[in-house]
């Protein structure tokens, strides 16, 4: 299937950004929350000395059922996104958007996901979406909490 002008040319347009200190401190936290039964858990170190560390945990029924660990670093002048699900191979994103309270990372070639947005639209809450690289194609997304409470051990 051929994408749409619209998903392609927002795949093409990647907007190069300087990195600066301090713009992805928003991201820094401990978020967590519930959708059924599964609980997810993301945590990510401020940035300090070019780099973010963060990883990713889900939990159901007592059972950890999937996890992942990222960094983001600054690599030739911008941010880079690098995503290890379950703890295999590396994928790069590299940043194609940043402004304030949200960051969109690009890797056009690799299959699913295309896209990694983080946006934060209140202090206490921190939204993430993976996708096809279109706004309206295929999608899981997640909102989180800063510093929720996990539920009871099993």
């Amino acid at each position: 299937m051929k994408p749409s002008v619209p998903c392609a040319a927002s795949l093409l347009l990647a907007l190069a950004s300087g990195v600066h200190a301090g713009e992805l401190e928003w991201l820094a936290g401990h978020w967590c929350g519930q959708r059924g039964k599964t609980f997810s858990e993301e945590t990510w170190m401020a940035p300090r000395g070019g780099l973010l560390v963060g990883m990713h945990r889900d939990t159901r029924e007592g059972k950890a059922i999937g996890f992942e660990f990222m960094r983001i670093a600054q690599q030739e002048g911008r941010w880079v996104f690098l995503a290890q699900p379950g703890g295999g191979a590396v994928t790069t994103f590299p940043a194609e958007h940043m402004a304030r309270d949200r960051v969109v990372f690009a890797n056009p070639a690799h299959d699913f996901p295309k896209r990694v947005i983080y946006s934060r639209p209140d202090a206490d809450t921190l939204h993430a979406r993976v996708d096809d690289g279109c706004d309206d194609g295929k999608a899981m997304e997640w909102t989180w909490r800063r510093d929720c409470v996990a539920p009871p051990r099993e």
